[in-house]
């Protein structure tokens, strides 16, 4: 007779040394789009280059690589990576970083890009200010002296003095 209901036999223990999984241990990095940008500007001279438009990827994907210092097969890989070493756009951003492994400028492994859109100085300093409650809390402070664009600046003065305002009827309203 054939019995649906009957419950699994329960799982014993592993009994002596465990199984080794085969396995390579490997590097990885995570390298957000925007810094890799600048950097290939700096190493390859590569000014306006624009990864998302280049590669067709798009906000959000984390689109992975991985590096090998080791040119792939194709009959014309010598003039693209020559290119690449003159400044000029590729859409291969896989073969853009392998030519910078070859080239000794970063080192083999796993490549993640991070194409999440960075948040603005404006509101690193409104995640500050909400973290402290103070504008003349010492990260608050430094925050202001390092970010010294006129627009902000002005934008931080004014989120001080809300701040203050607010705090100041807090007080009062306390009392």
């Amino acid at each position: 007779m054939l019995r649906l209901n009957r419950a699994p036999k329960p799982l014993q223990p592993w009994e002596g040394p465990k199984p080794q999984l085969p396995m390579t241990v490997t590097f990885q990095c995570r390298v957000h789009y925007l810094d890799l940008q600048v950097y290939l500007a700096k190493v390859y001279r590569m000014r306006d280059y624009d990864i998302l438009k280049a590669t067709g990827i798009t906000h959000g994907l984390y689109p992975e690589y991985i590096v090998t210092g080791i040119m792939p097969p194709a009959t014309n890989i010598g003039q693209q990576t020559d290119n690449i070493r003159r400044g000029r756009r590729s859409r291969d951003l896989g073969l853009i970083l392998n030519v910078l492994c070859v080239d000794g400028f970063i080192p083999k492994g796993k490549y993640v890009i991070d194409t999440k859109a960075k948040a603005g100085p404006f509101v690193v300093y409104t995640a500050l200010i909400n973290e402290h409650q103070d504008p003349n809390h010492p990260e608050c402070v430094a925050f202001k002296r390092r970010h010294q664009a006129p627009e902000l600046q002005r934008r931080m003065k004014v989120l001080d003095k809300l701040v203050v305002e607010y705090k100041q009827q807090l007080e009062e309203q306390s009392r």
